[in-house]
């Protein structure tokens, strides 16, 4: 009896998946045929999902034509007056397809991965980007970006201004005798307990190395660093990101710096913990921005 159930419900299962996708594709039809009055100059309408994405197109000037972003997007800052289709990693087609998109920009970071491989196989007309984790990752969407939309000169263009600063960053670090150690923390640790730090495959981590410094942390991604764990690292440097949807705030990371118990190590001692802005880690076209920064407050305390 039992197992029976489990078949019915099985084929439930499916069949709602599968009506699921005769509903986006027959919307996908609809949004494709509908009869538009439109003016011989009618700008295309580009809907944008990840930071990355979306800075990218901003920085080649696609921006005007921009009519819908996700969450995560949050610059340059017109793009919060834009209407949003959800967060990143929550996704839904309906949500992207009902702004009637000529062109949909998104990273793999987007989520989840029912919906992801729901609008590859419907074949919406889309852009998809690495994951924005590395500078190859930066400049493969740029390339992407601007090969779609008719600007690989200037895709070119950005790739060689980024370089040449995370090359100067590069040669700032040389001249230290020592790599500062430093730990990159979304959430700061506070009096109730540890903080969340990026682990050694994230763009915290990845940030620090390219900044001339060396994460610290071992475990892989986001997860809670205790005080106890932070102490016995005993970073030369600390970097929390700040912003005003998410992550930490001033006053958390002023919090931080008077906790008792962190007071003996390095960071705290040499007053080197720093808010920085949280979207550093886009890996967009700031991303040579971010690099030098980082490095402007690790070479404080290099020696």
């Amino acid at each position: 009896m039992l197992a029976h159930v489990n078949r019915k419900n099985q084929v439930f299962e499916i069949m709602s998946h599968f009506h699921q996708w005769i509903f986006l594709k027959s919307l996908l039809l609809v949004i494709t045929l509908a009869p538009v009055v439109l003016l011989a100059d009618a700008k295309p309408r580009i809907v944008t999902v990840g930071g990355a994405a979306t800075e990218i197109v901003f920085a080649l000037g696609g921006g005007d034509d921009v009519v819908a972003v996700d969450l995560s997007s949050t610059y340059p800052a017109k793009v919060r007056d834009l209407p949003q289709v959800g967060y990143i990693r929550n996704i839904t087609p309906e949500g992207i397809l009902s702004m009637r998109p000529d062109l949909i920009v998104a990273t793999e970071t987007l989520g989840p991965p029912a919906a992801k491989k729901m609008l590859k196989q419907m074949g919406a007309p889309m852009v998809w980007i690495p994951e924005p984790k590395s500078l190859a990752a930066l400049e493969n969407g740029l390339r992407t970006i601007g090969k779609k939309l008719g600007k690989s000169a200037k895709a070119e263009e950005i790739i060689l201004e980024v370089r040449a600063k995370l090359a100067e960053s590069a040669d700032t670090a040389k001249q230290w005798s020592n790599k500062p150690t430093a730990v990159f923390f979304l959430a700061p640790p506070s009096s109730s307990g540890g903080g969340r730090a990026g682990g050694k495959d994230t763009r915290g981590a990845e940030l620090i190395e390219l900044a001339g410094g060396e994460s610290v942390v071992d475990f892989s991604n986001f997860q809670v660093m205790s005080i106890e764990s932070l102490i016995k690292t005993d970073p030369d440097v600390i970097f929390v990101g700040v912003s005003d949807g998410h992550g930490a705030t001033p006053e958390s990371v002023e919090a931080m710096r008077q906790l008792p118990g962190l007071a003996g190590i390095k960071a705290v001692k040499n007053n080197a913990i720093y808010a920085v802005p949280l979207d550093d880690l886009s890996f967009g076209p700031r991303l040579g921005d971010a690099v030098q920064r980082w490095n402007a407050h690790l070479a404080e305390v290099a020696k």
